[in-house]
């Protein structure tokens, strides 16, 4: 049975924080979370799949916070318009054995299954993008020998992952 381990939640930063070193290594070495003094500092997204997945509780004030449910409840004010669509990515790539990083607002370091490094913008079906921010990811992706995805989610919940080469807007 996988350890359970205790988060303190700093909701200034809406951040999570893991000070137990045997925690510390567990998580970082799966990557969980950003390493900082020795402690483990868990984006919401991260916190939210490891209580769905039961692997740590949140401690706030001698109060306990064991469930998804709970967590939104008691620090909904960290919880981002673009929430779902995030841990809904976040907990297919992670469920499928991939290894997931937390770059940004929906940005995403995934390792494959071949090794590979990708990144993985989250996106909602119906959302306005620019062009320029396509561009901007893909030349991110790249700049970093990266290979860029899109991962859309749409309204009724179904996941679509693009492998996108690049964006040619002249006319033929």
């Amino acid at each position: 049975m996988p350890m359970v381990y205790n988060i303190v939640f700093d909701e200034d930063r809406c951040l999570g924080v893991l000070d137990n070193p045997v925690g510390v290594r567990d998580l970082y070495n799966r990557w969980f979370g950003k390493l900082v003094d020795n402690k483990l500092l868990l984006e919401v997204v991260e916190i939210a799949y490891l209580l769905i997945r039961s692997r740590i509780r949140i401690i706030d004030r001698g109060r306990v916070y064991s469930s998804l449910e709970d967590f939104m409840n008691r620090y909904f004010n960290c919880i981002k318009e673009f929430f779902w669509p995030k841990l809904v990515i976040y907990r297919d790539l992670r469920d499928r054995g991939r290894r997931v990083k937390v770059l940004g607002d929906n940005e995403f370091l995934v390792k494959d299954k071949y090794g590979n490094l990708r990144l993985v913008v989250v996106l909602e079906e119906g959302s306005n993008i620019e062009v320029s921010d396509l561009n901007r990811w893909i030349g991110k992706a790249r700049d970093n020998n990266l290979i860029p995805v899109l991962a859309i989610v749409s309204l009724q919940g179904d996941l679509t992952y693009y492998e996108i080469s690049g964006i040619d807007l002249r006319r033929d």
